[in-house]
């Protein structure tokens, strides 16, 4: 993320999200205004161009809204999907007692400043600098798991 337009990356990755917002606040904006311009007078002949230009283009406007939001939000899950399974995929096997371990030699990740101990890759440590520390020391040490990534701390044999 460039130190000198922030906005332009969160505009980058909420960008279908806002403009698909803009869109349906706008077509019911203009619906609303058709309504407005249709109950003024009682000639059909003067209400069609009313209906025309405020509801259909306001149902548009509602419609392709709506899809960019949609887009928007399915796209942001698969991605979250993506790095679940890559993550799943990449899991070590169960050893001798049953259960998974960390990532082999039960070393975890903590942000700087922070609290909690984390797997490699969770998306809570994304931009942030890490530090890698055993998780008993981390466990030791006061920090507590995360509550997305999970990562079970061995108990002592």
């Amino acid at each position: 993320m460039s130190r000198r337009r922030p906005w332009a990356a969160f505009f980058g990755a909420f960008g279908p999200f806002i403009l698909g917002c803009a869109f349906v606040a706008g077509g019911f904006a203009a619906i609303i205004l058709g309504y407005f311009g249709v109950s003024g007078t009682v000639y059909v002949g003067l209400q069609l161009p009313y209906l025309v230009s405020g509801v259909a283009v306001g149902l548009a406007l509602v419609v392709l809204g709506s899809a960019l939001v949609m887009t928007h939000a399915l796209s942001r899950q698969s991605r979250l999907l993506r790095r679940l399974l890559a993550e799943v995929q990449s899991a070590e096997p169960l050893d001798s007692q049953g259960s998974q371990g960390l990532n082999g030699n039960g070393t975890v990740l903590v942000a700087r400043g922070g609290k909690w101990f984390h797997r490699p890759g969770c998306l809570l440590l994304e931009g942030k600098s890490t530090r890698r520390m055993d998780s008993r020391e981390a466990e030791a040490g006061g920090l507590t798991p995360c509550r997305l990534c999970d990562p079970v701390v061995p108990a002592e044999a």
